[in-house]
This record gives C-alpha cells, structure tokens and sequence, in this order.
C-alpha cells in the first residue's frame, strides 16, 4: 500500500512538471527572442557607426549572426525554420518603425534576410545529423560573407548603365527641358511603396554651366536634394552631372551621369534615348544590382514621359 501510495505521488509529480513545461519553454523562447532582437539592435547600430550599412555585412552577416543564436539558444529544432522565420519577421518590421527605415527598404531587404537564414539552419541541421559541432556553424559565416560579395567592402562599385528608349509621336527637342515638369503626373505605382517623393524643382536652363535643384522627400529620412549641372549641350543632346546628392536615394546608389538623346524619326515621331549611369551602393552587388537596374529604368520612362509628353 505504501509503495502504491509512493508510486501515485510519483506520477503527480511527474504529471505536474509535464504541465509546467510548456509555460516554462514559452517563457524561455521569449527570453531567447527578446535577447536576439536586442544582439541584432546594437550590431545594426554598430554596422551603421562604422558606415558599412551597404554592405554584405549587413544584408547577410546580421541575419546570419540572429539565425546562429536562434539556432544555438533554441530549444526546439524541429522548428528551427519557423522560429527563425519568426525572429527575422520581428527584426524587420521593427526596423521599419524604431531605426528609421522606409516599406522599400524593408521589401527589398526581406528576400535576402530569409535566404541567408534558411541557408544557414538547413547547414547547422545537417551538421547537427552528422554530430559536428555547433561551432562549425559559426565558421561559415565569414565563409559566406565572402561569397555573398567578394572584395565588395574595399573595391569601388562598378559603374551601371542603363540606357531607356521611348518613341513619341511628336516633333520633341531639347527645350523640353527649359520647362518644369509635374513629376507627380502618372506617378509609377513602382515608386509608390515608399521611394522618396519628388517635391519640386528649382532652375530649368538648359546651357552649359546651368544647374537645378530636385527635392526628394523620404518618410523617414526626411527632404534632401539632387542638385545637377549641364556639362554638355547641343540641338540633340543634354548631359548633367550631379554635383550634390543629399537625398535618402544616396544611400542605395551614387549617380554619375545622366544623358539624354533626341532623335528624328519622321515630322511627327520622335525617338528619346535616356541613360542613365551610377555606381550600386548596396552588397552584395549580385542581388541589388538588377533591383537597382529595375527601378532606373523604370525612372528614365517617367522622366522621359514628364518632359516630353
């Protein structure tokens, strides 16, 4: 009887603790979720002091450095994925209120956040089945750093090009561009998920030396403004040159030279070849270039479509 009495008291015991656990393990993921948010806070602050915010070291180093201590500290890795998902969910949309950064930067920096995470707790479980040691997963990051931008720190960007080509029907020239145009007529929907709003424009000469000012206003970083000069002019062509850039744009891309072509097709046709040339500023170059070349293109369009239609 006393056995029996013994081994009731056992089972209760056990059974209260099976109970307690789960309010204990919830407790622990988010402590654990708390902690990361808080590494990922200051090494998002430390990335920015140190101005390497365009980097790789941002864009994959600090979402490998939250995905390691989620793979580390988690006690459930079954679900590693989801509650590594879950972390890196968190950080953005807290990047999008506490530090100051706009919907676009959060949506295009998404992609890559959960591609760098995923990589690395597909890595950390495989390593994990064939019994090696967690700190191995830690020796990939810089591994991955490498391949994500090689040299991309210390080697100056490539200049990109992106020519546009529009015909209109119209006779169209040059002195387009001694008119102010209204940037906001048949703005892309592209630019509507929170690239910085054209305000206005100061100076429409068209000779050389000429220049004008472009105010941009970012929801987050403020009004800046893109100041550019008239280097080289003729019946058929115009170039400016930026000369000051203060605008948000200048965190993801420096602008070099911007052209513009007229050409005569017919009395009433004319063909317009927009370029546009700039240096990407964000790493790793392979996955900002082509965003970057999507919206140029998409800018050249409506700029052609302000000033000649």
């Amino acid at each position: 009887m006393c056995r029996l009495h013994i081994r009731v008291l056992a089972n209760i015991k056990k059974m209260n603790m099976t109970q307690e656990n789960p309010s204990n393990s919830k407790k622990t993921k988010l402590y654990v979720l708390v902690g990361v948010l808080v590494v990922a806070s200051i090494a998002f602050r430390l990335i920015s002091n140190y101005h390497v915010e365009q980097t790789s070291i941002l864009f994959v180093g600090l979402p490998a450095l939250m995905t390691l201590l989620m793979v580390k500290y988690s006690k459930t890795p079954k679900t590693a994925y989801g509650i590594v998902f879950k972390v890196i969910t968190i950080f953005l949309l807290m990047s999008s209120i506490l530090l100051g950064e706009g919907i676009v930067c959060v949506l295009f920096a998404a992609p890559i956040f959960y591609g760098v995470a995923a990589l690395i707790v597909f890595i950390a479980q495989y390593l994990k089945k064939r019994n090696k040691s967690k700190l191995y997963s830690i020796v990939i990051t810089p591994i991955i750093l490498i391949v994500a931008q090689p040299f991309g720190i210390i080697v100056e960007p490539e200049i990109q090009t992106v020519e546009t080509f529009v015909v209109i029907n119209k006779n169209a020239s040059i002195d387009s561009f001694n008119r102010t145009p209204d940037f906001l007529k048949d703005y892309p929907n592209f630019f509507k998920i929170g690239f910085p709003k054209s305000l206005g424009i100061k100076g429409t000469g068209t000779n050389t030396g000429d220049s004008r000012d472009i105010q941009f206003e970012s929801s987050t970083k403020g009004i800046g403004t893109l100041s550019l000069e008239v280097i080289e002019k003729n019946n058929s062509c115009i170039v400016f040159k930026p000369t000051k850039d203060n605008t948000h744009i200048n965190h993801w891309l420096t602008w070099k030279e911007m052209k513009v072509e007229v050409i005569k097709i017919s009395p009433n046709q004319t063909k317009i070849r927009w370029t546009s040339q700039y240096q990407c500023d964000l790493g790793p170059s392979w996955y900002f270039e082509p965003l970057e070349k999507i919206a140029v293109e998409i800018m050249n369009k409506h700029l052609i479509n302000a000033y000649f239609n």
